[in-house]
């Protein structure tokens, strides 16, 4: 099988064992003539430590040499994905120390990771023989392409680099299916290229909010490299950061997070004549508002006219009565009321101010109450109505736009990307003054203004606080910029959490690693959907228990749409036996097997018609097991450790027979977070003691768990929680405007 996951570096690592080829003590020059001696050897005895960009900054290699031989490798893989990169470190020890040298196959589906260690790798062995980091292969003239893994589903990326005098002129995307994922791979084209043409290093930071696509581009760039016989390996000159601090005085508001929310907030802010200042972690604004269809709107006046000839198209109170009575408690009671009865003129108002559009009623119903067939609506797509990718109409668009208004309302507004807050700033009487943030380029921010609006959209993205407020990490259908930031600066300022219980945003279930090489072809990927989504094979958890229709707590009921949420680690394993999948290799997929597929993350293959034998069925086992997608067990002990739990529960779920047993992992893929910041009907944030921050507010999914209940999913009609982002960026932007107002 071809070994996509060593395409970067394949040849720089035989370069590279030709560069060992030599007495370190008697030269620093590689030659492939000269050969070592053993008693020579190749090596400076030692240990040697370096670190390589894999998904996250700071893969970590420190390496141990005697004169001939790697004698020790430790990997250090913390920041990267835990169930991705993590899971992959041991595999790369292993074919490390096997290897004796860089020149490893990888881990299937842990591509960024595998080349990061290969990378370090490669630069303490060129450390331990002398080889000057400073030095480059010579590369050829002309145009030469590159191709390896991205963020899109359907395609692996192409990339066309032009050398000419030892240097990169022109790198051109040719071919991705990122921007057809989602909207984020713009930002990756058109920042990350020039910064890697200008520095001429492959050492640039990914861009944040757009990492996979950086890498996937830095990726194309490093097999071209190659291609062009040169060593990618001495691409990676480091870029040196700066230590400027900059101080800007003098804002009403401060806005921190610039997705849907934050956005709103800016804009709600701005037109009631207060200065503001936003502040964006990623590369471009929207976050994952972005990756979503529209909101719920009750009786927009603007739906109204447009679609229902100026008469209301739901009933409001219906729809406020059924949301207390899923969360109930009135706690929230006065939140929930904006919530639903301010959805609609929320929507008009940044119709009427800042230019959004939506499409029309009925195009999208609700999950749960088959008679509110109008209860939300859809984003417009831009003029020739072509723009639109697996997660709706491209949108970043109308946010832009909303923000060049918002921007055009007084001199003084601004907002940055890839700038990240850090923390708070307090007076010595412990007021927020303030925020501090560092831009991509090293440089330290601090902004000072009288309200600060935290909008950095939940916690999704920070496995500790999954860990420890739901109990399992899961996996994304957006970015993880969302971080918990905002969430964790309200708490350094005294504000309460609140329903921080609330399941995750869950709509998607597919495989946990999808395979974005062409290790199988798009059908095979979808075989190995179905086998993961069918309803109809037995389905066990991560405690050994069967999963099914009687263990899906309430959700019959409740009309959840993917009841996954409700299991424990919210993922469960479908399990075949060994004459289960030879019934398929020989009588093919059941009817119900042949119509499992994933809504938004299909891989672009097409099933075939139940009872058609899959004769390659074995093949799409063994590489699902590489990507961690499937388990392999020869009995029910084996398939029990394997899993991690309880023998005895699985021998009874099972049934007790000893076979050969194949687990498929069916995964949730969840938005957002839900549950953040206690907030009141102003959105101020809350004390423990109830009373609130007065100059400190929280928008989006830092706060929606006011509108939801611990160990529910959130409030499940469709499009609230983005309906949210209106109504709490409207409350919250024209609040901190007056508190800035009256500070005066």
């Amino acid at each position: 099988m071809k070994k996509v996951l060593s395409i970067v570096l394949a040849l720089a690592m035989c370069l590279s064992l030709a560069a060992c080829a030599q007495n370190p003590k008697e030269s620093t020059e590689p030659s492939d003539s000269v050969k070592p001696t053993e008693e020579a050897g190749i090596y400076t005895p030692g240990t040697y430590t370096a670190t390589a960009r894999g998904h996250e900054d700071g893969v970590q290699v420190t390496v141990t040499v005697d004169a001939n031989s790697i004698t020790d490798v430790t990997l250090d893989v913390s920041k990267e994905t835990e169930s991705i990169g993590g899971a992959a470190a041991d595999k790369l020890k292993s074919q490390i120390m096997d290897a004796q040298s860089a020149e490893i196959d990888g881990v299937s589906g842990a591509t960024e990771t595998s080349n990061a260690v290969k990378m370090a790798l490669q630069d303490c062995l060129n450390q331990a023989m002398g080889v000057s980091s400073d030095e480059k292969t010579p590369v050829a003239d002309g145009t030469y392409s590159g191709t390896a893994p991205s963020f899109g589903l359907t395609s692996q990326m192409t990339c066309e680099v032009t050398f000419e005098g030892g240097k990169m002129t022109d790198i051109q995307v040719t071919e991705e299916s990122d921007s057809a994922t989602g909207e984020w791979f713009a930002s990756a084209q058109e920042l990350f290229i020039p910064r890697v043409l200008e520095s001429q290093s492959l050492a640039v930071d990914a861009i944040t909010g757009a990492t996979t696509s950086s890498n996937g581009i830095r990726n194309c760039v490093a097999a071209a490299i190659d291609a062009a016989g040169g060593d990618s390996s001495q691409w990676y000159t480091e870029i040196p950061k700066k230590t400027d601090t900059v101080k800007l005085e003098g804002y009403d508001v401060i806005v921190v997070g610039m997705g849907g929310s934050g956005v709103l907030s800016y804009c709600a802010a701005a037109e009631q004549g207060a200065t503001v200042f936003g502040i964006e972690a990623a590369g471009k604004i929207g976050g994952d508002s972005v990756c979503t269809y529209g909101p719920m709107a009750i009786n927009s006046q603007y739906l109204k006219d447009l679609y229902n000839n100026g008469e209301d198209y739901i009933n409001a109170d219906d729809v406020y009565n059924t949301w207390m009575e899923y969360v109930g408690s009135d706690e929230k009671a006065d939140v929930i009321h904006e919530a639903v009865y301010n959805s609609g003129s929320a929507l008009d108002y940044y119709v009427d101010n800042f230019g959004f559009e939506f499409e029309g009623m009925g195009l999208l119903g609700s999950f749960v109450v088959p008679e509110w067939t109008k209860l939300w609506c859809v984003y417009s797509a831009d003029d020739d109505n072509t723009s639109w990718n697996i997660l709706g109409p491209n949108k970043t668009f109308q946010f832009t736009r909303a923000l060049e208004t918002a921007n055009a309302m007084n001199e003084k507004n601004e907002y940055m990307t890839e700038l990240t807050a850090t923390s708070l700033i307090f007076d010595d009487d412990g007021k927020v003054i303030g925020v501090n943030a560092q831009y991509y380029d090293g440089t330290t921010y601090e902004i000072y203004g009288k309200t600060v609006i935290l909008a950095t959209g939940g916690f999704l993205g920070n496995d500790d606080m999954m860990n420890e407020y739901l109990g399992s990490t899961v996996s994304t259908i957006g970015d993880t910029v969302n971080d918990g930031t905002g969430i964790q600066m309200g708490i350094s300022a005294g504000g309460a959490t609140y329903m921080m219980g609330t399941l995750p945003m869950v709509h998607i279930s597919q495989v946990p690693h999808l395979i974005r090489t062409d290790d199988l072809t798009a059908d095979q990927k979808a075989i190995l959907t179905a086998l993961a989504l069918t309803t109809d094979q037995k389905m066990i958890t991560t405690e050994g228990n069967v999963w099914g229709n009687e263990n899906q707590s309430g959700t019959e009921d409740e009309g959840i749409t993917v009841e996954i949420v409700y299991a424990p680690d919210y993922m469960y394993y479908v399990v075949y036996s060994q004459e289960d999948i030879d019934n398929i290799r020989t009588n093919g997929l059941t009817e119900a097997q042949a119509n499992a597929t994933s809504q938004f993350l299909s891989q672009g293959g097409t099933l075939p018609a139940a009872g058609t034998p899959v004769e390659d069925i074995d093949q799409i086992l063994q590489v699902g097991e590489e990507y961690q997608n499937v388990i392999k067990a020869d009995s029910i002990a084996d398939l029990a450790a394997a899993i991690g739990c309880d023998e005895s529960n699985l021998t009874e779920a099972l049934g007790g027979v000893d076979t050969t047993y194949y687990a498929v992992i069916c995964d949730s893929y969840a938005y957002a977070t839900v549950g953040g910041l206690d907030v009141d009907v102003n959105m101020n944030v809350l004390r423990e003691d109830g009373t609130p921050i007065e100059n400190l507010f929280a928008v989006g999914q830092d706060s929606e768990g006011v509108c939801n209940a611990d160990g529910k999913a959130y409030t499940p009609w469709g499009g609230q929680a983005q309906s949210w982002t209106f109504v709490s960026g409207q409350i919250a932007g024209t609040q901190a405007a007056a508190v800035a107002a009256a500070a005066e």
